[in-house]
């Protein structure tokens, strides 16, 4: 007699567990980027205002580097006797968000040498996304005419003489204006007659100056015009 007692061994082993694609990191955002997050949060400056040595790049032109500048694939820019010449590291990324926006850009330099700045200007590159063309911070102006490099000794505080200059040729208020330095003195001068002025440290121009500037002018903005619907209102 057959027992039926038989127990049937079971297959307890349980079914693999599905094995989960990996999931990578997102990238880090470019400088590019989030330069270009900055503006496009609006409102922004009618103009954009730059002070060059020790701004842009980490060195007097003409003194501490001689032009006539050129680009080298695997240097970048060198001067006259082969010595790098780059601007500092954000800078090219910052312009190339700049131009990709669509906001003028003005240089203001207390440097003589004013042909030797602008050829550099005319080398450092700019890291445009939506522009297909090779563009330099040069080419971040309107027209010639956003350009003044001269000594400014005896004429007025800071660079008086250049924004006035400025002025006249963009015919743009200077309360519509983010200005950038390195120096103390022209800071407090631009800040006096309303421009919104970003004292620039070792480092120079960098992601933080420029979208702390911008949040500094909006600010301002905003202040102005609450004060004046208050005024407004009260009257």
């Amino acid at each position: 007699m057959t027992d039926t007692n038989t127990s049937i061994p079971q297959n307890t082993s349980l079914p693999p567990e599905p094995v989960s694609e990996p999931v990578s990191a997102p990238l880090p955002r470019t400088t590019y980027e989030n330069a270009l997050d900055s503006l496009r949060a609006g409102p922004n400056p009618a103009l954009l205002v730059f002070d060059c040595d020790w701004t842009l790049y980490p060195f007097d032109c003409d003194k501490d580097r001689i032009g006539p500048f050129i680009w080298q694939s695997w240097h970048g820019v060198v001067d006259y006797y082969g010595r790098p010449s780059n601007s500092y590291t954000d800078v090219s990324s910052i312009f190339g968000a700049i131009i990709d926006s669509g906001i003028p850009v003005a240089f203001l330099s207390r440097n003589p040498s004013a042909q030797q700045v602008k050829q550099l200007l005319s080398i450092i590159p700019c890291n445009t996304k939506v522009e297909t063309t090779k563009k330099s911070l040069l080419n971040a102006m309107p027209s010639d005419a956003y350009f003044h490099a001269y000594s400014s000794a005896g004429i007025g505080k800071g660079k008086d003489k250049h924004f006035n200059a400025l002025k006249k040729a963009s015919e743009i208020t200077f309360s519509d204006m983010l200005f950038f330095d390195d120096m103390p003195d022209n800071i407090s001068a631009a800040e006096v007659q309303g421009t919104t002025a970003v004292l620039l440290g070792r480092t120079g121009f960098t992601l933080e100056a420029f979208t702390g500037g911008l949040e500094r002018w909006r600010q301002k903005k905003l202040t102005i015009s609450s004060n004046a619907i208050s005024s407004a209102a009260s009257s």
